[in-house]
């Protein structure tokens, strides 16, 4: 297969942390690699570096010549005059969307108020212009790619710039893959992408020809549409031939294996030691010996420094310390009664009932704007219902994680946060926060300048000291490396209360969750199973909503022909 970029003996440094030092890696056509590692390894830079965007300490990048690259980083930057329409068709090769936007970067030429504005403008000109030269039609493409990203029709003609965050995310995706590079490069795709919009993304990057890397923390993407895990861990790159299922169990066997070859060698090592020990005796006795000790010394030393720099890394990594106590609480724990809303004309919710009961791990399902973040601000009394009632039940207790950490306040320290939920002193506290990977100076700092990590890192933390025996979790997985991921995964798995999540991460919902709610166009269905029965029944659950009972016809008289049959029928 044709070598597409291959980074050789990179190395680089950010902010005065060495991220990598040594670091080569390649992508050929075929290859679809997905790039893990913990917050803050180094993955986005590494992506840039293969994108050209970046340039490293030292270390050679080589690009096939003529190569196109498609990036995708956890920012956008997109035109905010341009509609979402002519964005994608413009990146798909349409010509009426390429002879507008030629139309609109000759004005800017002509009305560019320095030379900067006027050097930009023609720059982009000059590429346009080659796009609709190249020929072809790229509408149908773009149409596809929108509907494929769930960006509804009535928004295609929206100017980018009124946007959401989330939207425009999925505008830049979308236009990234209508413009078919040969090396495609991801940063965290899926954000804000629904389930059906990740099994869609998919699909996309299983069928591109040429190269993709991809930074997901959304394992069953990386199961289903990867062939290769790159693994930034300490400094070091380690490739994988395997999909993310594979790779855990081809780390632990590698793991493993190293152990065991450490073990022989250290073992070989004290022969050697006592070898050495037993010659320079010997030198002190005979001198004929002398040379030999020495040279046994010197093979010591290099043994010993080759064991120190080639030392394995840890069969179990430090991972953040997850645990819930919950008391029991009322065995009926959540009941919602012929509950509906609606926003102006768009119906949220038709009624429906529904009840969650003490112990179970319920995920709740659906497309983004279905309202499933509604229905958790209703059971937590921040949004009230149009019609119908949401009780709970006397003994509960809450612990709500947000999806936009609104529940942090930014002016407070992790410090303050801890002290203020659980009576502590300043260093059991520090203990505590030390258990979620917070160093001193991480406590102490403002809660709004935390990264988004560490703040959902802090909202675990919430929880854990809240004593709730109902978490509320919207999109806990959002922000957190894999490893806290599984952390927090298992700590959920062992909580003897009851759960309601929001998620999209379908790995997570399949693990934890024993029942599916799912929230779309107003209905909602229940599924007693996990992510697996849900996706084998979609669309065939129980329906919850209150469907009207028909109109009765009206009774009528009958008419004296039918009185006649009524009194001659048997």
């Amino acid at each position: 297969m044709t070598v597409l970029v291959q980074a050789a003996d990179i190395a680089h440094a950010h902010g005065g942390n060495q991220l990598f030092d040594g670091l080569t890696v390649e992508l050929k056509e075929g290859d679809r690699a997905a790039l893990i590692g913990a917050n803050g390894a180094g993955k986005s830079t590494l992506l840039r570096i293969l994108a050209g965007l970046l340039v490293p300490d030292s270390g050679t990048v080589t690009r096939r010549r003529g190569l196109t690259v498609g990036y995708l980083g956890q920012e956008v930057d997109l035109d905010p005059a341009l509609t979402v329409r002519a964005v994608v068709a413009e990146a798909a090769g349409d010509p009426a969307a390429l002879e507008q936007r030629l139309a609109d970067l000759e004005r800017a030429m002509a009305e560019a108020a320095d030379d900067e504005a006027l050097t930009d403008a023609i720059d982009a000109h000059a590429a346009c212009l080659a796009r609709l030269e190249a020929g072809g039609d790229g509408g149908v493409r773009g149409a596809e790619l929108l509907a494929g990203l769930r960006i509804p029709v009535d928004r295609w003609e929206t100017p980018v710039g009124r946007l959401s965050g989330g939207e425009r995310l999925s505008v830049a995706l979308a236009r990234v893959l209508a413009e078919g590079p040969e090396l495609l490069l991801l940063d965290e795709p899926d954000n804000h992408l629904d389930s059906a919009g990740r099994a869609w993304l998919e699909r996309e990057i299983a069928a591109h020809r040429g190269a993709v890397g991809l930074i997901t923390h959304d394992r069953y993407l990386i199961d289903r549409a990867a062939n290769r895990v790159l693994e930034l861990e300490d400094g070091r790159l380690t490739p994988y031939r395997a999909n993310y299922s594979a790779y855990l169990t081809e780390k632990r066997t590698r793991l493993e294996r190293r152990h065991q070859l450490r073990e022989i060698e250290e073992r070989e090592f004290k022969k050697l030691k006592a070898s050495a020990e037993q010659l320079t005796q010997w030198a002190r006795q005979n001198p004929k010996f002398a040379s030999r000790a020495e040279n046994q010394r010197r093979k010591l030393a290099e043994e010993r420094v080759r064991l120190e720099r080639e030392a394995p890394p840890p069969l179990q990594r430090r991972q953040i310390e997850v645990g819930f106590d919950a008391e029991r609480g009322s065995t009926l724990v959540l009941e919602a009664s012929g509950l509906a809303k609606a926003y102006g004309a768009r119906t949220v919710f038709d009624p429906f009932d529904l009840a969650v009961r003490q112990g179970e791990r319920v995920g709740l399902v659906g497309p983004n704007g279905s309202g499933k973040t509604t229905f958790v601000r209703m059971v937590l009394g921040q949004e009230s219902p149009d019609a119908g009632t949401m009780r709970l039940g006397p003994s509960i207790r809450v612990g709500y994680y947000a999806q936009e950490q609104e529940t942090l306040d930014p002016d407070s320290t992790p410090l303050q946060l801890v002290r203020a939920l659980k009576p502590m002193t300043e260093q059991q506290a520090l203990s505590f926060l030390v258990g979620l990977l917070f160093d001193r100076d991480d406590a102490l700092n403002r809660i709004g300048n935390l990264s988004g990590g560490e703040r959902s890192r802090l909202q675990v933390a919430a929880l854990i000291l809240g004593g709730a025996n109902l978490l509320l979790l919207d999109e806990p997985t959002n922000n957190l490396d894999l490893a806290s991921i599984e952390a927090l995964e298992t700590a959920l798995l062992g909580f003897g209360g009851t759960i309601l999540t929001v998620s999209h991460d379908r790995y997570y919902l399949a693990k934890l969750c024993d029942r599916i709610v799912e929230v779309d166009a107003g209905t909602v269905r229940d599924y007693p199973g996990g992510w697996a029965y849900y996706d084998a029944h979609r669309g065939r659950g129980t329906e919850l909503t209150r469907r009207a009972a028909p109109a009765p016809v009206p009774a009528t008289r009958p008419g004296r022909r039918d009185r006649t049959r009524a009194r001659t029928r048997p």
